[in-house]
Order: structure tokens, then C-alpha cells, then sequence
């Protein structure tokens, strides 16, 4: 369909205008008429008639062919604003490209995209663009990429967008399809079985959408597929058990969703993998036995699933394995020493398992480790002084284990470490005052629950970036060392049920009535505790004394049977010296 002149008022084209009428092609006037409906933006300056030259086909994003005709559009990542609304698709019969994607563009997909019949790419992904998908992308018979995601598309996929192997014509015919992104829209219903006829698909993404239901057993049918995603929809039943039938998948995810049933078989052999994510269901199945070996894994998540069995020593034959996270599952045994010699590793997460024995010594080849969470288990034994080889470690997570003895000295050799949590084990001794060399230090510490004993190392003071410290449910005695009323990013800090005694620190977070200081169940504290009771026990057994000669049957002064309000409140008064605010060690509500 020819589109007619521009209107003689039109701000871009002004005298040039009767040549345009005259002589400009179709395409040229459409692709012009749409840019009248644009704002005005830079991108789009050469497109412009010239007396000597009427062809689109020097303009920025055009493409032509040998007869002049337009084969391809493409003003990706160019800022392109605007709708789609006013472009005359009909236009451009022999359009094969059609590449818009990462700009602002809104509105609607076009319904009459379909008249594109030449058309065998199409990319619209990481706009605005909302309602729903045309079903005229059904007549796009030599599409091989069709991209549309991150944008806003509702609605459901039509089974008539899809051929169902049959001949009718009320079905798609995309069967050269490829490459099918459809994700990060906001797409609900089912996935339509009839895209298992798609032979040709070898990239797959339906991740974060409103997906529900089963994942298709056709899926098991795409034997070309090296990228499937449907992490993060609503989806529920088993996954395709022959998902990697082919041989060819490389990216896989299907995490945070609601899958049971087995992971799936096909995994075992599929050497290609070299990401996978199927974390957050409810899948069963071995750790050692659904896994195989992967010479070019890099990333590995089935974490929070329902999967059993043995740490494997054959994890330590993926030699490119960067990240391996398997943490709230039932895998128990011990920890191979094979794992450490990943000399790629960077993240370890086996945390909440029934994983028992002790920490093994080549945690030391782990060099490249930033993170390491084994909390949650049954470990025994020491804490490895090997582990002060891992310079690069920055999150460190041992709790909840049964691990005893001191924390090795070389700790301090850790020295990029952010958080330390040991808590909850049978860790004894005394602190390290190398701790307080730990300058990263500024999530967390926390050594909370265990048997620590001795005096609070000043050294812990240096650690003037750290947010939270726990020393809680410990044997730890002596005074509140000053220093750490100088650690001014602290905002909370707990040393309840120790022995401590003593004044407690005037300043930073001691000093404060907003931030939580958490010091019951001590030995003797005096001053700011926020527990809101008096400090005066001292004083107050000596005031008692002076009074047992008069008041003989009175041992325990607050009691029922022998209580005298006039000389308790006299014995307050003495230990609190008339009230005064230095013995007052809490604030009660108003």
C-alpha cells in the first residue's frame, strides 16, 4: 500500500516537499511519515530528502538491496523514542531485519506486523512495550529470531501462534524458528504444547513471567536446544526428563519455581552444561548419582530442593567450575577433599545439609574462593588453620555446626573478609586479638554461642567499619574494652550472657537510645545498659549491713513478711546517690 504526501505545513521537509510527492519511493515515505509522528531527536537527522538524492537508502539504520529496495531497519541502542503506531509496515515488502531493541519506545506491537513476510529477524526486546502478542506473527514463515523481550506484554500465548505439525491454516508456520525470547514480559496461562513442534529452537527463554502449569513433555523433543530458560514463573509437575536429549544444552534454568518430580535424567550425560539453575523447587533426586561430569561448567545451583545422597569426588573433575551451590537440601557424608582442588572455585555454598567429618586441609588450594558457606551441618573437628591461605575469602559462614577448639591465628590472613560468622559451634579459648587486623571486616561478626573465654581483645576496636558484633552466649569475662565505644559504624552490638563487670563505655553505641545494645545476663555492668534497671547492688549489700543489727529478721529486704518501705527507699537513695543520672544504667518508657 503507497502512503500519500506529508502535509505542506510538515516542519521537517518545508520546500522539499513536491519532490518527495514526486519522486520519493514508498518506503522513503513511510519511513518519513513515521518520523513525523516522532519527536524530534538526532538519531534520525539524515533522514531527509535531498533534491539530488530521494533513496532512504543512505540514511542512518537503512539498509537497501542491490535495486534500492529496504531490507533492513535497525536503530538498536540508539535512544529511539516513540510508538510504532505510525509505521506503515506494508510498505517495506522486502524487509528481512527489523531491529529495534534496547530503546524507549511504547505502545503496541503493531497488529499487521504479519505482512512482513520476507522478515527473518525481529527484534523488539528491552522497551515499553505493552498489550498483547499479534496473532499475525503467526504468518512470519521465515522468521528464525523473534525477540520481544523485557518489555510489558500481557495476555497468554495462543496455540494459534505455533504450528501444531498439521497443515492448518488457522496455525502458525514459523517453523524456521530459532531463537524464541519471550522473556521478562508479564505473560500468564500455559506454555503451548505445539511449540515442541519447533524442531529448529535452539534458544528458549520464558524466565520471569506469570507462567503456570506444566512445561510441556514436547520440550523433550527439541533436540537442537543449547539455551532454556523458564526460571521464575508459576510453573508445577516435572520437568522434561529428556531436556537435554540432543546433547547440545549449554544454559539451563529452571529456578524458583514450584517443579517436583525427578531432575531430570538427561542432565546426568549432558557434558555441554555449562550453566545450571534449578534452585528453589521441589525436585528429588542424588547428588551423586543425577549429576555427571562437566568439563566446561562454570555455575551450578540446586540449592532448596529435596535432594539426597553423597558429596561426590567428581565434582572435583569440573575443572572450570566457578560457583557450586547445593545448600538447603539433604546431601549428607563428608566434604571431598577433591572439591578444594578447584582451582577456578569462587563460591562454595553447602550450607543447611547433613554434611558431617571435619573441614579438610586442602581447603588451602581453594585460592580463588570469595565465598564459603558451610554453616548448617554436622561438622566436626578444628577450624583448619589452612584457611588463613584463602587471601581472597570475603564471606565466611561456619556456623551452626559442632566444630571445637580455637579459632587458628592466621584468621587475620584472611584479610579482604567483610562478614565472619562462627556462631553456634563448641569454639573455645580465647579471642584471637588477630581479629581486630581484620580491616574488611563490616558486615558482621559473629561469634555468638560457644564457649569463649578471657577478656574482650582491644584490637577490636580497629574494626572501625564493622556494622554488627555478636559475642553473646559466651564465658567471657573482664571489662568492655573502651575501643569499642570508638568503632563508630557500629549499630548493633550484643554481649549479653557473659561474666563481663565493670563500667560500661560512655561513647558511640553505648552512649546511644536508638541504636540496640544488647548487654543482660553480665556479671556486674555499671552505667548506659539498656536493660532499664538501677546499678546500685554494691552499694546497696552495704546498706544492708548497717541495718542488720535493727532489722535482724529482714534477709532479703524486699520481701513480704518483713518489708519497710522507709529503709529500702533510704538504701536506693545512698546507691544512687540522691539519683543522680551517672548511676542511672537505663530509660523507661514515658
Amino acid at each position: 500500500m503507497l502512503v500519500g504526501c506529508l502535509p505542506c505545513n510538515s516542519r521537517y521537509y518545508g520546500a522539499l516537499l513536491p519532490l518527495l510527492c514526486q519522486g520519493s519511493s514508498p518506503e522513503a515515505k513511510a519511513l518519513l511519515r513515521w518520523k513525523e509522528t516522532l519527536s524530534p531527536q538526532p538519531i534520525l537527522d539524515s533522514w531527509a530528502i535531498q533534491a539530488q538524492n530521494q533513496s532512504p537508502c543512505s540514511w542512518r539504520g537503512i539498509t537497501c538491496d542491490s535495486l534500492g529496495s529496504v531490507i533492513a531497519i535497525n536503530l538498536s541502542y540508539t535512544g529511539l523514542a516513540g510508538t510504532l503506531e505510525k509505521l506503515d509496515l506494508a510498505a517495506f515488502p522486502n524487509l528481512q531485519r527489523l531491529d529495534l531493541n534496547a530503546n524507549n519506545l511504547t505502545g503496541i506491537i503493531p497488529q499487521d506486523i504479519g505482512v512482513l513476510l520476507k522478515l527473518q529477524f525481529l527484534d523488539l526486546s528491552t522497551n515499553s512495550l505493552h498489550g498483547t502478542l499479534p496473532l499475525s506473527i503467526a504468518n512470519l514463515t521465515k522468521v528464525y529470531e523473534l525477540d520481544v523481550s523485557r518489555n510489558n506484554i500481557t495476555g497468554t500465548l495462543d496455540p494459534r501462534l505455533f504450528p501444531d505439525g498439521t497443515n492448518n491454516p488457522r496455525t502458525g508456520n514459523c517453523t524456521r524458528l530459532s531463537v524464541l525470547r519471550l522473556n521478562e514480559n508479564h505473560l500468564s496461562g500455559t506454555i503451548p504444547s505445539s511449540i515442541g513442534k519447533l524442531t529448529n529452537l535452539t534458544d528458549v527463554r520464558f524466565h520471569i513471567n506469570n507462567l503456570n502449569c506444566t512445561v510441556p513433555p514436547e520440550f523433550g523433543n527439541l533436540s537442537s536446544l543449547v539455551v532454556l530458560h523458564l526460571a521464575e514463573n508459576n510453573f508445577v509437575g516435572e520437568l522434561p526428563p529428556e531436556v537435554c536429549k540432543g546433547g547440545k544444552l549449554v544454559n539451563f534454568s529452571a529456578a524458583h519455581n514450584s517443579f517436583t518430580g525427578l531432575i531430570p535424567r538427561s542432565l546426568r550425560n549432558c557434558s555441554t552444561l555449562y550453566r545450571v539453575r534449578i534452585e528453589y523447587n521441589q525436585l528429588r533426586g542424588y547428588a551423586d548419582q543425577d549429576f555427571g561430569v562437566y568439563p566446561n561448567l562454570t555455575y551450578i545451583d540446586f540449592s532448596h530442593n529435596r535432594v539426597q545422597g553423597q558429596l561426590s569426588a567428581k565434582w572435583g573433575a569440573c575443572k572450570n567450575l566457578q560457583q557450586l551451590k547445593m545448600a538447603g537440601n539433604s546431601i549428607s557424608s563428608h566434604i571431598p577433599g577433591e572439591i578444594f582442588q578447584l582451582r577456578q572455585l569462587e563460591v562454595l555454598d553447602l550450607s543447611y545439609n547433613q554434611i558431617s567429618g571435619k573441614i579438610p586441609s586442602q581447603i588451602e588450594n581453594a585460592i580463588r574462593l570469595f565465598q564459603l558457606n558451610l554453616g548448617g551441618n554436622k561438622l566436626t573437628g578444628i577450624i583448619p588453620e589452612e584457611i588463613g591461605k584463602l587471601s581472597n575469602l570475603v564471606d565466611l559462614d561456619l556456623s551452626m555446626n559442632m566444630l571445637f577448639g580455637p579459632i587458628p591465628n592466621q584468621i587475620e590472613d584472611c584479610s579482604k573478609l567483610q562478614s565472619l560468622n562462627l556462631s553456634n559451634n563448641h569454639l573455645n579459648g580465647t579471642i584471637p586479638y588477630q581479629i581486630g587486623n581484620l580491616a574488611s571486616l563490616q558486615e558482621f561478626l559473629d561469634l555468638s554461642y560457644n564457649s569463649f573465654s578471657g577478656e574482650i581483645p582491644a584490637g577490636l576496636g580497629k574494626l572501625e567499619n564493622l556494622v554488627s558484633l555478636n559475642l553473646s552466649h559466651n564465658n567471657l569475662s573482664g571489662h568492655i574494652t573502651e575501643f569499642l565505644g570508638g568503632m563508630l559504624s557500629l549499630s548493633n552490638i550484643n554481649l549479653s550472657y557473659n561474666h563481663l563487670e565493670g563500667p560500661v563505655p560512655k561513647s558511640g553505641i553505648f552512649n546511644s537510645s536508638v541504636l540496640p545494645s544488647d548487654l543482660r545476663n553480665n556479671k556486674d555492668l555499671c552505667g548506659n545498659i539498656q536493660v532499664g534497671i538501677l546499678c546500685f547492688r554494691n552499694k546497696q549489700e552495704s546498706a544492708v549491713s548497717r541495718h542488720s543489727s535493727s532489722t535482724t529478721k529482714r534477709n532479703n529486704p524486699f520481701s513480704i513478711w518483713s518489708f519497710d518501705g522507709q529503709i529500702v527507699y533510704k538504701d536506693i537513695i545512698e546507691a544512687t546517690n540522691n539519683f543522680d543520672s551517672d548511676g542511672c544504667v537505663g530509660e523507661g518508657a514515658v
